[in-house]
């Protein structure tokens, strides 16, 4: 069975405006990928970004009659074979070579260099990774104000941005909710002193103009958090229009689930938007733990053994700080919790690659 697009795309035809950046430019295309491609181009092949995964296939937007177009492209076995054996797969947000087709499916034939991947472990026991996106400049992480406010998932969100290399914003969503929204502040910034954070409301708009400040010409964010924390109304604000389905919201602001896929989006003016499904919960795939608690790492440089894990070791600077009152103790106990389930996660890659 052939695939093909299937319900109503939400991806249509993006004219790009007469002296405004080009088509691609604005999608994210770069003069390093140019470069990756430009062989690839002398033999006739076109570049493209996967927009939407389907189960047997992609959308994809490509530059066409001086703007971008929606095409449909399917992975060859032989090709899906190569990425499997490099332990690697495609993703939202990845940029390709299509093989052109008057009609029908666009074959891909190439995966053009990644510049970063936020990924995380699949929910469950079994360690697999998952990408949730593909090539970002930022990471908008929507958090609500209300009872989905959680430094220590804040944590985990930034040690995977950390990781990517991924620059993260907090957007604390359904702000007009919230009678502490001074002691949300202060927690964000017990966490991440320097973290870029903006408080939303979607009812009166306030903080919408900040969040477009924030998104440069061209640039690429993903927009990722719990269900039910106001990303599709977020993102329908972005986008000017309401392209996305949004869930019904209780009095206590209490949101339902409604994206099921990740999706790319343009953006007005230039730039891509990847929206994502909610998140139940967010474990991290084969992270440096301390790129995510800088804070930790920095007390560290003072411990007397340079491998010390600040647990029993003696003269530990770290622990040292929590008995003075440097270090928050609730911020050292989630740096070793993530710290134990990253070997947990390797000893279960180990005996994974064992029996295969």
């Amino acid at each position: 069975m052939r695939w093909r697009a299937q319900g109503r795309s939400r991806i249509k035809a993006w004219p790009c405006e007469a002296g405004a950046m080009t088509a691609l430019a604005a999608l994210g295309w770069t003069p390093v990928l140019a470069q990756a491609f430009r062989d690839l181009g002398a033999s006739g092949l076109i570049p493209a970004r996967l927009a939407v995964e389907h189960r047997r296939g992609y959308d994809a937007l490509c530059e066409m009659k001086g703007g971008l177009r929606p095409v449909a492209a399917v992975l060859p076995g032989r090709l899906r074979r190569d990425l499997a054996a490099q332990g690697e797969s495609l993703a939202v947000g990845d940029w390709v070579a299509l093989r052109p087709a008057d009609k029908g499916l666009h074959p891909i034939a190439a995966l053009l260099p990644r510049r970063s991947a936020f990924v995380r472990k699949t929910a469950g026991d079994r360690a697999v990774r998952q990408i949730v996106a593909a090539n970002l400049d930022k990471i908008f992480i929507a958090m609500a104000v209300s009872e989905d406010f959680n430094p220590r998932r804040l944590e985990r969100y930034l040690t995977a941005c950390a990781n990517a290399d991924v620059a993260p914003i907090l957007l604390l969503t359904k702000a007009d909710l919230a009678d502490d929204l001074d002691v949300r502040l202060t927690a964000v910034r017990a966490v991440a002193p320097e973290l870029p954070c903006v408080p939303l409301s979607l009812i009166s708009g306030a903080g919408i103009a900040e969040v477009r400040a924030l998104i440069g010409p061209g640039e690429s964010l993903a927009l990722v958090g719990s269900s039910g924390v106001g990303k599709s109304s977020l993102a329908n604000a972005l986008l000017g229009e309401a392209k996305l389905s949004v869930g019904a919201t209780s009095d206590q602001g209490k949101g339902r689930h409604t994206t099921t896929r990740r999706e790319l989006l343009p953006l007005p003016g230039g730039g891509v938007l990847i929206d994502t499904p909610g998140m139940r919960e967010f474990h991290l795939w084969e992270a440096e733990v301390s790129e995510g608690f800088p804070d930790i790492e920095t007390l560290a440089t003072d411990c007397r053994f340079r491998d010390c894990r600040h647990q029993s070791e003696p003269e530990c600077a770290v622990r040292a700080a929590v008995t003075l009152g440097a270090l928050d103790p609730a911020r050292l106990a989630a740096f070793h919790k993530l710290r134990e389930e990253q070997d947990q996660a390797e000893k279960l890659r180990r005996e994974r690659g064992s029996k295969s």
